[in-house]
């Protein structure tokens, strides 16, 4: 599986629906807001809670 954030075939773990790397779990938590990285992570994150929102939306049985 490749990961979602840095597109490497490593080992992946779950979050969400989307694959992402123990690597960049690591890199994302030791980030401070203060990092030039934080940017890039914050957007990150904000793109895949928008896959699993649309997600959800998309399991509406009513529909």
């Amino acid at each position: 599986m490749y990961c979602k954030i840095c597109g490497k075939d490593k080992a992946v773990l779950n979050i969400l629906g989307q694959q992402i790397c123990k690597e960049c779990i690591e890199e994302i938590v030791e980030t401070s807001p203060w990092d030039e990285t934080y940017d890039y992570y914050k957007n990150m994150i904000r793109i895949i809670l928008g896959y699993y929102i649309s997600e959800k939306h998309l399991l509406n049985p009513v529909n």
